[in-house]
């Protein structure tokens, strides 16, 4: 893969353990779950496991979709030590999230960012570290359907319709200041 080959990254062609590694959304729905294109190593100075994740949607009675096909870049980035639960999810992607928004929603001092997306998390100090309004402006520079969330020592972001190239170089370098915000929070 010539992006892997670029940047230095390892890269396989399927892992099939990823798609069954995190329960919350986009993973643990559909059928013939699929981590393809997965690229491992160092991009942007952070440890990263990125991959194009697929599934297929039969039928599904809690949204408006039926018989899709679902593909998102999936790119996980390690951080230094565990962090507060903090989320980032599309307004109009509600739906697929039942029962995973964690904790309290924090408002944004964006009227773009509110109309697009709710954030959600555990620790209301936490959550005005990482997501300021310097930082949630730079989010929208993401010109994509883009999600995230902080769980445990890892910060894991999602683009419908993504793949693994320079977009993921890209949408890593725009979301870094949060990532950085969030290893320096006090412990």
């Amino acid at each position: 893969m010539e992006f892997a080959s670029r940047h230095g990254l390892e890269h396989e062609h399927t892992r099939r353990e990823l798609t069954h590694r995190w329960e919350s959304y986009p993973f643990g729905f559909g059928n013939w779950r699929r981590a393809r294109n997965v690229v491992r190593g160092t991009l942007s100075g952070r440890s990263i496991t990125a991959f194009e994740y697929h599934f297929v949607l039969w039928s599904d009675d809690e949204t408006v979709e039926r018989d899709a096909f679902r593909h998102f870049l999936v790119c996980v980035v390690d951080l230094d030590h565990p962090v507060p639960a903090l989320s980032a999810v599309r307004r109009d992607r509600l739906v697929w999230h039942p029962d995973e928004v964690e904790g309290e929603e924090f408002p944004v001092d964006s009227a773009r960012w509110q109309q697009l997306y709710v954030v959600t998390g555990v620790d209301a100090d936490f959550a005005r570290t990482v997501l300021n309004d310097d930082r949630a402006q730079r989010c929208l520079q993401i010109d994509a359907r883009a999600e995230w969330r902080f769980v445990g020592d890892e910060f894991i972001f999602w683009i419908e319709s993504g793949l693994v190239d320079e977009s993921l170089a890209v949408a890593l370098d725009i979301l870094r200041p949060l990532i950085v915000a969030a290893e320096s929070y006090p412990r």
